[in-house]
């Protein structure tokens, strides 16, 4: 009898070790529902630069610029007022509107020959991912207009149409912020000295007019 009782302390003292081991791998499980068990596996879609901007070469910002001058060579002063138009967007100091965004302004020329500015947003190159994050093209064009007075003087009204569209290249998030804050103070600068000096050695260039997206 002794020896039966033994035996069963000793098989009673294993099924209680058992059902402690039991107990505490379950525990350290993660509990998860049915319903997770059978969910599928969900994977993260990147935006792709077709998805994180509204447009391709969305134009940000539109300024109209004027210069009336009397009887003379058209051609002379008009690309005098071009220039000038010009020579302000290339002093320009985008990178002090942006002290924390890498970037870089430089001139280039467009599909027909024309000069034009082309500010770019910098970023980290990687394996997936070029050092290009979109950025902002400036060009400007004369759209000419000539009037008679009731006199018969000819008085050429000469008008500059100054573009900033956005790069979609590269760009696989927004960058409003960046664009809006170069774009306002472009606008800024036109009135400011530096900005009015350049415009009066167009001949007198004047802004006509403002749009940019941004606008209430």
């Amino acid at each position: 009898r002794e020896v039966d009782l033994t035996m069963m302390t000793y098989l009673y003292a294993l099924l209680l070790a058992l059902v402690a081991t039991s107990t505490a791998f379950n525990l350290e499980r993660p509990l998860m529902s049915r319903h997770a068990l059978h969910q599928p596996t969900r994977t993260t879609k990147l935006f792709s630069a077709e998805e994180s901007v509204d447009s391709l070469d969305e134009t940000l910002l539109r300024i109209n610029f004027s210069v009336v001058q009397g009887a003379g060579i058209f051609e002379s002063y008009a690309n005098k007022a071009l220039e000038a138009v010009r020579s302000y967007t290339q002093s320009f100091p985008f990178a002090a509107v942006l002290p924390v965004q890498p970037l870089t302004y430089l001139p280039f020329k467009m599909p027909d020959g024309s000069p034009a500015l082309k500010v770019t947003f910098l970023r980290k190159k990687t394996a997936e991912k070029g050092s290009q994050d979109g950025g902002i093209v400036f060009t400007s064009r004369l759209v000419s207009e000539e009037d008679c007075d009731p006199d018969g003087l000819e008085n050429y009204v000469l008008r500059i149409e100054l573009q900033a569209k956005r790069i979609k290249e590269g760009q696989t998030i927004p960058k409003v912020f960046s664009e809006k804050q170069i774009c306002l103070a472009f606008i800024k600068g036109l009135s400011e000295t530096k900005g009015q000096e350049l415009l009066a050695e167009g001949g007198g260039v004047v802004v006509d007019s403002v749009f940019h997206i941004w606008m209430e």
